[in-house]
């Protein structure tokens, strides 16, 4: 009987969590900048706070970068996702459950400028 009890609860754990659509949260940085500003740390607490409270749904970070006048733009996008990731342990999340995707340059949706110069956060995605 307690065996019947806890598949049962363990499908409606895994049911509940099943309906639930994931989450982005673009964190924007200025140019040639690997520093989060007042609104990046607070879209990463949003972040972490969704991720806290949606356990079960895989963490995922993609960086993008344009090339700048001087230096390397891959190192660019390397430091802004470790400031997100830093960012995102230190507010609980754990730092094995986050898969970092380098993603290079993106211009396909939106203002090329902006896009330029995030790190997307995907809980769930």
């Amino acid at each position: 009987m307690r065996r019947r009890l806890a598949i049962v609860l363990l499908f409606g754990l895994l049911a509940g969590c099943g309906g639930q659509a994931g989450k982005s949260f673009p964190v924007f940085f200025q140019p040639y900048s690997a520093t989060l500003d007042a609104q990046g740390q607070a879209t990463v607490q949003a972040a972490a706070a969704y991720a806290n409270a949606h356990a079960l749904m895989p963490v995922a970070l993609a960086g993008d970068a344009t090339r700048p006048d001087m230096g390397d733009f891959d190192t660019l996008r390397q430091q802004r996702v470790a400031v997100v990731k830093d960012a995102l342990v230190q507010a609980g999340v754990g730092a094995a459950g986050i898969d970092v995707l380098g993603t290079g340059l993106a211009y396909g949706d939106g203002d090329p400028s902006q896009i330029a110069g995030r790190v997307v956060i995907n809980v769930g995605l």
